[in-house]
């Protein structure tokens, strides 16, 4: 998990989490955190290209873990959550997997969170908050050192985790926010995005299919989200 100062994670090691926290701290606020985790280091870098250096350099810890959740730092999600979408990504078999968003910024409107199901089946998850099996993740382990951003990462990923259509999927039954805007908008990422599409070939076709009902919805109730 690479974090800067305004990281939101120690809203989670409150609630004493039933998962293991890894901080890779890439600014000047290690001292900050210094206690939250007894795995932390300080590297600088960029995110994906920080978790790819991390787990090359332990590779024990990528035999360890059965489930891997890379969020960026803005997102709001506590503890029982995390938990949540582990459990959610086991029972379903799922490679990989992300929350629903709740009340947030976005980029791609199919991961707004959808109270009538417990999850949507997806080709496509966002790079923003992935959840991984630890094979889906060794799968898909070298596209987060493929170039600085991440972008255009993720469009790799079901081809990568051979997704058919099951093995993939937006969780709702679960709270997250995207607190801030997306930052790292600019032509040098959407010309990394563009070259990576173009380098493998892949398609942009955003896809759902399929859904899991949720049973307590009540269809007069209104959207709990809405787009910022």
């Amino acid at each position: 998990y690479a974090i800067v100062k305004n990281s939101l994670h120690q809203e989670w090691i409150k609630e004493s989490p039933n998962f293991d926290l890894h901080l890779i701290v890439y600014d000047d606020s290690y001292n900050k955190f210094y206690n939250d985790t007894n795995f932390i280091c300080y590297q600088k870098g960029y995110k994906f290209k920080l978790v790819y250096d991390y787990l090359i350099k332990n590779p024990l810890y990528l035999e360890k873990y059965e489930y891997f959740f890379i969020p960026d730092d803005d997102i709001q999600i506590d503890a029982a959550n995390i938990a949540k979408l582990f459990e959610y990504t086991k029972t379903y078999n799922l490679s990989i997997a992300q929350p629903g968003l709740t009340n947030s910024y976005y980029t791609y409107e199919h991961t707004m969170k959808c109270k009538s199901t417990l999850l949507r089946y997806s080709n496509f998850v966002e790079m923003m908050a992935p959840c991984f099996s630890q094979e889906a993740l060794k799968k898909v382990l070298f596209t987060l050192s493929e170039n600085k951003s991440g972008w255009g990462i993720e469009y790799h990923w079901p081809m990568l985790v051979r997704f058919s259509g099951t093995e993939m999927a937006i969780v709702d039954d679960i709270e997250a926010v995207h607190t801030r805007p997306i930052q790292s908008f600019n032509q040098q990422n959407m010309k990394e995005l563009s070259d990576y599409i173009e380098r493998y070939k892949l398609s942009r076709e955003i896809h759902e299919f399929g859904s899991l009902p949720n049973e307590n919805y009540k269809p007069t109730e209104s959207k709990d989200w809405k787009p910022i």
